[in-house]
């Protein structure tokens, strides 16, 4: 059975129809290979375990290396080790198929998506293949078969990352033109609002309310991760009474300034209104989000705010939600604000996820 229209929109929406993945085989001389090179592939090299142990020293290598580790501590690696197994058990089986080009065209806009340097890809990919070659090196295969597999490796390399880096070009490209025609239509209406709230510096109710809404489309588009934090100062109103409403407001920027240096440098922090703060985390699992809202929560709490003679403790109660299908902004906040209030309940200076 072939792939439904749904499953071919990636080689439907590039022009790469059968005669074009046709010439692709033929010009990386796969069309010659074997049959049974990817049954002896995974067979008689990756088989028995070996697969996982060849995940595990790709991504021991990857966090050996300080550009990836930093990409990868955005990410939640266990579920990323998952998805390199199944893409490494599906490594040149039935490659000439139309559904093997749509998934590798999947896994380059997956890519392009999460910003990945190009250079740091293709690194990557010539990682895995030297694993690759390494374990045939060290399979027990007569020497037609070793140079056979060796080959095979070789060339669906060339393929996947042939693939992978066309669709990456074309999806930048793409996001590339969207982003210019929607800077147009917002320049205007940029330059009639401010973007920061004027005590704390961070996101106005407006901008990271926009920002949401432009956050759940994109999750709705590409189907990526996002998690929302409402977070709220505990026992504020207690520092107006008792230290008066200017030393309440350097309060509010010291912990505007706190949550900012402990959030990451693509997550959006807003002032949500009076002592809340709202904080937007696009392509992030409910895991990660939840590592960020502790370290927000620490960072806050760590030590007094002072201001002249004033020595303020604070801490905060935060509620986090995970952005659902067919999510409006104000549902995935109501969700947020009614888990920070059970944090309220809970002790407070503590993050209840919803």
């Amino acid at each position: 059975m072939g792939p439904t229209p749904a499953e071919s929109s990636y080689n439907q929406r590039y022009g790469f129809d059968a005669q074009w993945r046709r010439q692709q085989l033929e010009l990386l001389g796969l069309s010659e290979c074997p049959e049974d090179s990817a049954g002896l592939l995974h067979g008689r090299v990756l088989g028995g375990g070996v697969a996982e142990q060849v995940v595990a020293a790709f991504f021991e290598r990857l966090l050996d290396h300080e550009p990836a580790r930093r990409l990868l501590s955005s990410f939640d690696v266990e579920r990323l080790r998952h998805t390199q197994l199944d893409y490494l058990n599906s490594f040149g089986v039935d490659y000439a198929s139309e559904a093997y080009f749509e998934q590798r065209l999947r896994v380059g806009i997956a890519h392009a998506r999460v910003g990945v340097p190009l250079s740091l890809y293709l690194t990557a990919y010539s990682l895995l293949q030297s694993l690759i070659l390494e374990r045939v090196s060290r399979t027990e295969l007569t020497p037609e078969q070793g140079r056979g597999v060796a080959a095979f490796v070789l060339r669906i390399t060339a393929l996947d990352i042939a693939l992978a880096t066309e669709v990456y070009h074309r999806a930048g490209v793409g996001a590339l033109e969207d982003s210019v025609q929607r800077m147009r239509g917002e320049r205007e209406e940029l330059r009639q609002a401010m973007r920061t709230d004027d005590l704390t510096g961070v996101l106005n109710r407006a901008t990271v309310m926009g920002q949401l809404q432009r956050a759940l489309e994109n999750a709705r588009r590409t189907g990526q991760l996002l998690c929302v934090i409402m977070a709220d100062l505990d026992h504020f109103k207690a520092v107006n009474d008792q230290h008066g409403h200017l030393v309440g407001d350097e309060v509010l920027r010291g912990v505007a300034a706190r949550i900012k240096a402990a959030v990451r440098e693509f997550d959006f922090v807003g002032r949500f209104g009076g002592e809340e703060f709202l904080l937007v985390l696009e392509n992030t699992s409910l895991h990660t989000a939840r590592q960020v809202a502790e370290r927000v929560r620490r960072r806050v709490g760590d030590g007094p705010l002072r201001y002249e003679s004033a020595e303020v403790v604070m801490t905060l109660s935060q509620g986090l939600t995970e952005a659902r299908a067919g999510d409006a902004p104000e549902g995935l906040i109501d969700r947020a604000d009614r888990a920070m209030y059970r944090a309220k309940q809970s002790g407070r200076n503590c993050v209840v996820v919803e």
